[in-house]
């Protein structure tokens, strides 16, 4: 009797486990670009749709149930404009001076695909959202030159340590850099140095996971 009950726990557990990454999935998904505003425009758009096929099927009237495809219509006009006006706004009012080009990290990529396989051996790195090409990418290149960011799915106080790992090697990289990029989340949220400061002040890292993150740095040597 107790093996069976042990194996419906192991069970629900597994179930539990699954919807919690299938949530995790899903809000990534949804932030990730213009995602959440798509689904929401087609979502939108099929109500609107039912409602003209509900005019015309009780009225039969073309005109009359062109109405809500007309109202659709100009809401996503609307929602399209005053996202391109925010991103104006912003643009406009940041300071040139500011403006991050990229992380430019000179390494290559046999040293970053060793670092890449050891952050996603130890789940660190979310492999589901992260190809190799992505940490390559974001690390190395412009980021006008290309649309890859990185998931992490780690503790605030894991993810300070593992991005200060990457600071030796770049003069003026900080967290604020990280921060500023707009290329780093962790788990589905853009990442804050504010955040990760308070993480790692909050809940310091056991001196074992601090041996394990180094060990993905130490064939570089000291620095």
């Amino acid at each position: 009797m107790k093996k069976i009950i042990d194996h419906i726990a192991d069970w629900l557990v597994a179930l539990n486990e699954k919807k919690t990454k299938v949530n995790e999935d899903y809000a990534t998904f949804m932030k990730r670009g213009n995602n959440g505003l798509i689904f929401g425009l087609v979502l939108f758009g099929i109500f609107f749709l039912y409602m003209a096929f509900e005019l015309y099927r009780d009225y039969g009237n073309l005109w009359l149930a062109s109405i809500p495809v007309f109202a659709f219509t100009i809401t996503v006009f609307i929602v399209l404009v005053r996202n391109a006006y925010r991103d104006k706004l912003r643009r406009r009012y940041r300071n040139p001076s500011m403006k991050l080009l990229g992380f430019n990290i000179d390494f290559n990529e046999h040293i970053l695909r060793q670092i890449y396989t050891s952050l996603i051996r130890y789940e660190f790195l979310d492999e589901n959202l992260n190809r190799f090409r992505d940490f390559y990418n974001v690390l190395l290149f412009d980021f006008d030159d290309h649309e890859s960011v990185l998931h992490f799915n780690c503790t605030q106080a894991e993810l300070k340590y593992i991005l200060e790992k990457f600071k030796p090697f770049k003069k003026g990289l900080h967290l604020s850099t990280f921060e500023r990029s707009e290329k780093i989340y962790n788990k589905g949220e853009l990442i804050s140095a504010k955040k990760l400061s308070k993480g790692y002040n909050k809940n310091p890292l056991s001196r074992e996971t601090e041996d394990l993150i180094d060990s993905f740095f130490d064939f570089l040597g000291d620095n």
